[in-house]
């Protein structure tokens, strides 16, 4: 742990602020606002094109082709740290990244140089005209801010075309993958997110 001086401390705050604004319907506290802005700033390598367009910062996840696909009972998958990560996270990371196979140790000098964004930077710019901001009623977060979410999950067949993308921010990214919810282009061309089913809790029967 460390502390910041007077400088650094205002540096970060100004960096942060940026970030930090709350969308339409935002339910995020402010921890978690101060938090996602922070992974923002981590985002933007250099001058960030409007349209999210170009490379990622690189963070590497070790899993198996089960994880990807959400197989039930898949293990977790690895950071480069060593901490562990459901196959909801991995999926959603693993919606606008490089996607690296390596099918045996052997194969890894050559596999690895053969990496690819799993969305080109002229769909990605397609995907930008297209949707503009987060698809999410009532989100205006911009598609510097947004990831392109595959509908139909690429390991499941899904191709990573403009049909089977939609741009979405991070928060509500999260919601699809690890929350639940279902997100559908209707024949209107207009979007919906439908919530997780409520779980009703039956009530204890009076003696």
């Amino acid at each position: 742990m460390a502390l910041l001086d007077a400088e650094g401390g205002a540096t970060l705050r100004t960096a942060l602020n940026a970030f930090m604004l709350p969308g339409k319907e935002d339910d995020r506290t402010p921890g978690q606002r101060r938090a996602d802005a922070l992974i923002e700033v981590c985002r933007q390598r250099g001058r960030p094109s409007a349209d999210g367009a170009g490379p990622r910062p690189q963070l590497i996840i070790t899993a198996s082709v089960d994880t990807l696909a959400g197989i039930p009972g898949a293990p977790a998958a690895r950071l480069d740290s060593g901490a562990m990560v459901p196959s909801a996270t991995v999926q959603r990371l693993a919606c606008d990244s490089a996607i690296t196979r390596v099918t045996a140790l052997g194969e890894l000098d050559q596999e690895v140089s053969r990496a690819s964004r799993s969305i080109p930077a002229a769909t990605r710019r397609a995907l930008a005209a297209r949707d503009r901001h987060c698809v999410f009623a009532g989100c205006d977060r911009s598609p510097v801010w947004c990831d392109g979410h595959h509908l139909v999950f690429w390991t499941r067949g899904g191709p990573t075309t403009l049909p089977n993308l939609a741009l979405v921010c991070r928060p509500h990214h999260r919601k699809v993958h690890e929350e639940g919810w279902t997100l559908e282009r209707r024949k209107d061309g207009r979007w919906g997110a439908i919530p997780p089913p409520r779980r009703v809790i039956p009530s204890a029967r009076s003696a």
